[in-house]
């Protein structure tokens, strides 16, 4: 095959991916997956009527999503045009980390408009979390997807090997900065309930949102609370007030990510520990493409459309991307007072790199 041929293919590839993964968005909005796993087996293959009854969905629509998802080898169309998802794959398609990909492109795209205008020389600095609707629930449930199993027998461990003990003994307060929809908060103040868990958020839709957070028994907590703050002017109280301080995902999406984690120290007490997770890149395209491949275009996108224009709004932004990379990490936490830094790998967080730093 030519050299043309090939660019012509791979762009062919790349169109119909485009509107695969589109419609892998839309199944996961209207819990298709799920139907068709409830109602097909490769025993007994649904046909699209049984899996629009199951869904709540019309069946002639149901049906062009089927066919996009058989023709895609999403799921296993059969010779009669029947469906069903191989018994093995189920968990991937039903919650897994890797489909959630697909949920976000729906989310950058509700902003592509005004994305045109701010790659434009004379346009706006950057975008406001409010042009993308839905992000804080696309968002939560990735991370939850992402996070949730390993946060508490992996991640919390991490930051020492006490840790898990002294929140359990109680009266730790702990912070998590840029709560989003609190999932983080939520999970460790229901998992530790004799400590105190306090999430801020700069977006009054978080807020909102985090506050909806309940027990598994649907009680609410006690010992949890949400707030709307600027990360990087946090209340000037809280000087030495926190023994544990995490951020999510979300140091890279400051506009001033080198003021936040000034404030994490401050608010921090000596000797607490201060938890980075971020994204595990590098900021060189091509170290980061030879690494961790596809995952790479992914979060080059997801910065693209999302994280650097909320992140550059104002003229004093670093604008640092998601793939910011662990040498400018590493530095801006120096600078913000941090001696005692270690950077461990996270293989249960296949995107991720943790910062564990302490307050001397």
């Amino acid at each position: 095959m030519c050299l043309a041929s090939i660019c012509v293919y791979h762009l062919q590839q790349i169109g119909v991916d485009g509107v695969l993964s589109a419609a892998i968005a839309l199944g996961c909005r209207l819990n298709l997956f799920e139907a068709l796993a409830k109602v097909g087996s490769e025993e007994k293959p649904a046909t699209p009527a049984q899996v629009a009854e199951a869904s709540g969905c019309k069946e002639r629509y149901v049906r062009e999503w089927l066919s996009v998802m058989g023709a895609g080898d999403v799921v296993t169309v059969t010779e009669d045009e029947k469906f069903f998802i191989p018994k093995e794959h189920v968990a991937d398609l039903t919650g897994g980390v890797a489909i959630m990909l697909s949920s976000f492109l729906p989310v950058f795209m509700r902003g592509y408009d005004k994305i045109t205008e701010v790659f434009g020389k004379e346009g706006p600095l950057g975008l406001k979390y409010s042009d993308f609707s839905d992000f804080y629930v696309t968002m939560a449930s990735f991370s939850e997807a992402l996070h949730k199993k390993h946060l508490i027998s992996d991640f919390i461990p991490a930051l020492g090997s006490d840790m898990k003990e002294r929140l359990e003994n109680g009266g730790m307060m702990c912070l998590d900065v840029g709560c989003g929809k609190g999932f983080h908060a939520a999970l460790l103040a229901e998992t530790f309930p004799n400590s105190n868990f306090t999430g801020i958020d700069v977006t009054l839709e978080a807020v909102h949102l985090a506050n909806q957070q309940r027990k598994d028994n649907g009680q609410t907590f006690d010992n949890l609370a949400f707030i709307q703050m600027d990360a990087g002017k946090m209340d000037a109280d809280w000087e030495n007030k926190y023994d544990v301080v995490t951020i999510f995902d979300a140091c890279h999406d400051q506009m001033r990510p080198d003021l936040c984690l000034k404030e994490i120290h401050r608010v921090l007490k000596p000797g607490g520990v201060f938890g980075m997770l971020e994204v595990n890149g590098s900021s060189n395209v091509y170290k980061d493409k030879k690494e961790m491949g596809l995952v790479a275009t992914q979060m080059y996108g997801c910065s693209m459309f999302h994280c650097l224009p909320v992140s550059s709004n104002s003229e004093d932004a670093l604008g640092l991307g998601a793939m910011w990379g662990k040498e400018r990490a590493v530095k801006l936490l120096k600078e913000a007072g941090f001696k005692d830094i270690t950077v461990l790998p996270t293989p249960q967080f296949v995107i991720n790199i943790l910062y564990v730093c302490k307050k001397d």
